[in-house]
């Protein structure tokens, strides 16, 4: 961790991945969501374009600026929070932890996590929490590393 960057506690560091998805799509950051796949065409029978796809000039030229609402500081400090946890994520070894924080960065809900890996949405959240206080405690660990 380098001069500069917040220490955050274990509730914090649970917040900062359960907000990861929506914080990296507000930026205007290209995230892949698990629940983007489509089961209709994206023409109809007469092949024309669905409307909100690809052939509407509409939707795209109405949400073009939609990611130039935030303001500075605000996006500096979502960028702070997803660059925390992205050197974070090479620590994490477990098979299990680090599935099951793939799929909450990509905006996953805690019961389809459950369904997906045949566990309990409890154990779900104890996973998590067990990811986030280690996340805690590195960045305290580097903390400390840099005063000497």
């Amino acid at each position: 961790m380098g001069k500069g960057q917040k220490k955050y506690s274990a509730v914090e560091v649970l917040e900062i991945i359960d907000k990861y998805f929506y914080m990296k799509r507000a930026l205007g950051l290209h995230v892949e969501s698990p629940y983007s796949y489509s089961v209709t065409a994206d023409y109809d029978n007469l092949g024309m374009p669905r409307g909100n796809g690809v052939g509407d000039p509409t939707f795209r030229q109405a949400f073009s600026g939609v990611y130039d609402i935030l303001s500075e500081p605000i996006a500096n400090e979502f960028k702070r929070k997803i660059r925390f946890i992205d050197e974070r994520i090479p620590f994490i070894r477990k098979h299990r932890e680090m599935t099951v924080l793939h799929w909450k960065l990509s905006g996953m809900k805690t019961k389809h996590i459950a369904e997906l890996e045949g566990i309990t949405e409890r154990h779900v959240r104890r996973i998590l929490k067990e990811i986030s206080e280690k996340m805690s405690e590195m960045s305290v660990m580097s903390e400390m590393s840099n005063v000497s």
